[in-house]
């Protein structure tokens, strides 16, 4: 596969778990910059339903902490997914295979988008489904 100068991808990252850790890994060994924008609390609360499970600015720590990341900002509600492309200039989008053409294409945004392998078997959730009802 073509490696990618810059790379970013998105993600709550509000119940952290190994298929996290293993999409960031393939999306790194994808290209030599990888950017993670991370959903904030409110945007967590507008578009999935529910209240993050762990406070931004812990989940911010933890991702800043990987040696896979070259840099961490934060998506919101008024600084989605374009604004932050725009930012960045990426030149590849990486999401989890959860994802299909059919659901997300990236289309408006001008990036390419590569879905990566998800870890069967976890996902928050699941774990959010098991744990925290």
């Amino acid at each position: 596969m073509k490696k990618y100068k810059i790379g970013i991808t998105f993600g709550a990252y509000e119940i952290w778990h190994i298929g996290h850790l293993n999409l960031i890994r393939q999306a790194k060994s994808k290209c030599d910059r990888l950017i993670i924008c991370i959903s904030d609390d409110e945007y967590i609360a507008s578009k999935k339903h529910h209240s993050a499970s762990i406070p931004l600015q812990y989940r911010k720590e933890m991702i800043e902490a990987l040696k896979y990341v070259d840099m961490v900002d934060v998506q919101s509600l008024s600084c989605g997914k374009k604004e932050l492309v725009e930012k960045y200039r990426p030149d590849v989008i990486f999401v989890g295979n959860d994802w299909t053409p059919e659901t997300f294409t990236g289309e408006g945004l001008g990036v390419p988008v590569v879905y990566l392998n998800r870890t069967k078997g976890i996902s928050s959730t699941l774990l959010r489904n098991k744990y925290f009802k």
